[in-house]
C-alpha cells in the first residue's frame, strides 16, 4: 500500500501486520520519499517493485532484500529521471518504464538496469513541452500514460490534453 506522506506499507495477511518502509536520510538503501504515486510489479520481475513517488523520483525496492535503489533527477544530466515528481507510471509491452513527470515523459529501458547491474549507466529517454516544435507535448505535466492495441502511447497532460505518441 503505498500512501502520500506514510511510505509504503506491507500487510502480512497470516500475521495480520503491516510492515512500514520509509525514507530515512542516514539509510542510502531506504524509500527516497514518504509520498508514493505509483506501484508497479513488471511480470518479469518476480519481487521486484517499482516505486514512484511526489518528490523522491523512482526506486526499485528488491523485496527479499528489503532495499531500495533510487533514480533520480539530475540537473547536469539530460538522461537522468525527468523531474522526480512523477505522476505516473506505465510499463509498455516491450517492457519499458515510461514515467509522466511534471517536467515531462521519461522512459527507462529496464534492460539497460540488467546490463549496468545499478544506477551507474542507466539512462532515460525524455520528452517535454518545447514551445517552437508542434511535435512535442503539449504540456510538460504528465498525470497518465496508457498504450492502444497498436503500440500508440497515449499521454494525458494537466493543461495541454491528450497526446498519441508513437515510441518507434
Amino acid at each position: 500500500v503505498g500512501t502520500y506522506g506514510g511510505g509504503l506499507n506491507k500487510f502480512d495477511r497470516a500475521s495480520q501486520t503491516f510492515t512500514n518502509y520509509r525514507h530515512d536520510p542516514k539509510n542510502p538503501h531506504s524509500l527516497s520519499d514518504d509520498h508514493v504515486r505509483v506501484i508497479h510489479e513488471s511480470p518479469d520481475e518476480p519481487g521486484i517493485l517499482w516505486i514512484a513517488t511526489y518528490g523522491g523520483g523512482l526506486n526499485r525496492f528488491d523485496t527479499t532484500k528489503g532495499t531500495f535503489t533510487h533514480y533520480r533527477h539530475d540537473p547536469n544530466n539530460p538522461t537522468s529521471l525527468r523531474h522526480d515528481f512523477i505522476w505516473a507510471m506505465y510499463e509498455d509491452r516491450a517492457g519499458a518504464l515510461w514515467m509522466g513527470t511534471i517536467g515531462g515523459l521519461s522512459r527507462l529501458n529496464r534492460q539497460e538496469i540488467k546490463k549496468a547491474g545499478n544506477t551507474v549507466g542507466v539512462k532515460f529517454t525524455n520528452y517535454q513541452h518545447e514551445a517552437k516544435n508542434a511535435q512535442s507535448l503539449s504540456q510538460s505535466y504528465v498525470t497518465s500514460i496508457c498504450e492502444d492495441w497498436t503500440g500508440m502511447l497515449w499521454v494525458g497532460t494537466s493543461d495541454g490534453g491528450l497526446n498519441r505518441f508513437d515510441p518507434k
